[in-house]
């Protein structure tokens, strides 16, 4: 039986997935990812072999210049609801929501789109629908920092105004404020 109090993965493990998930798409070696990290590539070199073994990363290893190119495992479903879940801390801990619901007082928020799912890559913007509220001019561009995205918010009356298929990719998004009623 799994322990569910038991961590799976050490402190270091969890921030080379979460600089992954935030660099989807591309490949870094062992230094780069040091460097991000503020660790020794030694640590680094460590921590890989458990990630590899879990199918979290891939790691190509090149011989002839003896360096290893470390990206996320796209393919893997795992990945993708893992970085679902980071994805949505990364939305928490830029304090975005709050300042949405600060600036949309009762509006239904809703992020949506290959963010929302897991499935973004480092050219993917956040989607984000705004119901019941003008459109508003903001300045995000410390929150695209943050989350290492551009953000796009768009701006609608109510949901009768939002095209069939738009709206279903909208709906299978996550509501970050207010309800939706039928």
């Amino acid at each position: 039986m799994v322990n569910k109090y038991e961590l799976k993965f050490t402190s270091l493990q969890t921030r080379i997935f979460r600089l992954f998930c935030i660099k989807t798409g591309e490949t870094l070696n062992q230094r780069e990812i040091a460097r991000n990290l503020g660790v020794s590539a030694t640590a680094i070199s460590k921590s890989l072999d458990l990630l590899e073994k879990e199918k979290l990363i891939i790691v190509n290893k090149n011989k002839t210049m003896n360096l290893n190119l470390i990206g996320l495992n796209q393919d893997s479903k795992k990945v993708v609801e893992l970085k679902r879940v980071e994805n949505m801390g990364f939305i928490y801990k830029s304090g975005l929501v709050d300042f949405l619901e600060v600036n949309f007082p009762g509006s239904v928020i809703i992020l949506f789109g290959s963010y929302s799912y897991g499935e973004d890559n480092v050219d993917s913007d956040i989607d984000i629908a705004v119901f019941g509220s003008s459109k508003k001019n903001l300045n995000l561009s410390r929150f695209d920092d943050f989350l290492e995205r551009e953000i796009r918010v768009n701006f609608y009356k109510d949901f009768n105004e939002v095209n069939k298929n738009l709206m279903s990719n909208i709906f299978n998004g996550i509501i970050l404020s207010g309800r939706i009623s039928l």
